[in-house]
């Protein structure tokens, strides 16, 4: 493919308060954020990217001004031979300043943003889905799940969630004992055997605490328990957790290197695992440790909560990887999922199309991005 040279770096902050927002131990969510990434080559193929920015409620901010400032002077003119080139580079010339600053997180966010419109822009140039431009002979569709509907109305919650045709959902447990346990109660008796059923407890329990949270959630057959100690909890901690846990252990989101994921994978024992484009690794990242979770024998099973952009990307590369594991779906209302722009989030029977059309087959609306939008950037 011919080289690609960054000609103009545009960076899109969005912000929405839709009528409720995901609950969890971590706290509420009333804010929904987007920090979308546009770059546009010298030739003038375009691509775009997401940064995860979901906390705090400003947070898409801090990341615009991190990109203006830094990184984009960096990118500007920059000759990539490959698409997947970038993020090591400035993974590598920004990884002391990541450190001094205290914010390794923030960074990885906007690497990861600039990597997935990179991909973008090489599956473009080609004309190809990103899918096929990632692996010979993806399929066309994939697994997901409902994630987080709101337990305050359970009985409807189910309801729209089976009729918007899933077969398996995520509960945020990991508050207390005596509360997750009448949840996933009630969950059993309503839904009636009708939705598989995995838990996230946001990393709220201690060794000891997981142990005996995953002994007593066993009568439920859940699918995952995900985080249930904290995410760099040590590595013999997550070992003698998945060895005595009757319930598959899953973690990835807050993983952030290709090794780290093997070190989760075979010493700390996980089965499955979330890589998540937006929060670290970008489409190269997440597509290079989801090929090795499914070498592994492992589930690759896709971690999202943001915009429709970073939603494409996140399919795209699932479906590239290969496997059964399924994407999360956010099951709460979230414009900037729903109205950026032209996407098909059809569910029949918990599978879902791939978003068709050239690169992550998702260009936001000019408009929509117009009212979304709370600031911009444009380096060019």
């Amino acid at each position: 493919m011919q080289p690609i040279i960054i000609d103009r770096i545009q960076v899109f902050a969005v912000s929405v308060t839709p009528p409720r927002g995901p609950e969890s131990s971590l706290g509420s969510m009333p804010v929904r954020n987007g920090l979308l990434v546009k770059l546009t080559t010298l030739d003038g193929v375009e691509g775009w990217g997401e940064a995860w920015c979901n906390f705090p409620p400003r947070g898409n901010l801090s990341r615009l001004f991190l990109i203006e400032d830094v990184i984009a002077p960096m990118l500007l003119g920059r000759k990539l031979d490959r698409f997947d080139q970038c993020r090591p580079v400035l993974e590598r010339d920004l990884g002391r300043m990541a450190r001094h600053t205290g914010e390794p997180g923030p960074f990885a966010h906007c690497f990861a943003a600039i990597d997935t419109a990179l991909a973008d822009i090489a599956a473009r140039a080609q004309g190809r889905p990103l899918a096929s431009f990632l692996a010979d002979a993806p399929g066309g569709e994939i697994s997901v799940y409902a994630s987080t509907p709101d337990v305050s109305r359970l009985e409807a919650s189910i309801g729209e969630v089976l009729a918007n045709g899933h077969v398996a959902t995520k509960l945020k447990i990991g508050f207390d004992r005596a509360t997750d346990m009448s949840l996933l109660r009630r969950f059993r008796d309503l839904a009636e055997g009708q939705l598989a059923v995995m838990a996230d407890a946001n990393q709220n329990w201690c060794l000891s605490e997981a142990k005996e949270a995953v002994a007593a959630l066993a009568e439920f057959d859940l699918g995952f328990i995900e985080e249930p100690i904290a995410a760099d909890a040590p590595q013999d901690h997550w070992a003698e957790l998945t060895a005595v846990s009757p319930i598959p252990i899953a973690a990835g989101e807050n993983i952030t290197s290709a090794l780290a994921f093997r070190d989760y994978t075979h010493l700390g024992g996980l089965t499955v695992l979330q890589p998540d484009v937006a929060k670290w690794g970008g489409v190269s990242g997440t597509y290079a440790v989801g090929a090795e979770i499914h070498a592994a024998g492992r589930t690759c099973a896709m971690h999202y909560m943001g915009t429709a952009i970073g939603l494409a990307a996140s399919a795209h590369v699932l479906a590239a990887v290969g496997g059964t594991g399924p994407l999360e779906l956010d099951a709460n209302p979230n414009p900037l999922r729903t109205e950026l722009g032209e996407i098909d989030l059809g569910v029949t029977n918990g599978k879902m199309q791939l978003p068709r059309g050239e690169g992550i087959g998702f260009v936001p609306d000019p408009e929509a991005l117009k009212r979304f939008e709370v600031a911009q950037a444009d380096v060019h």
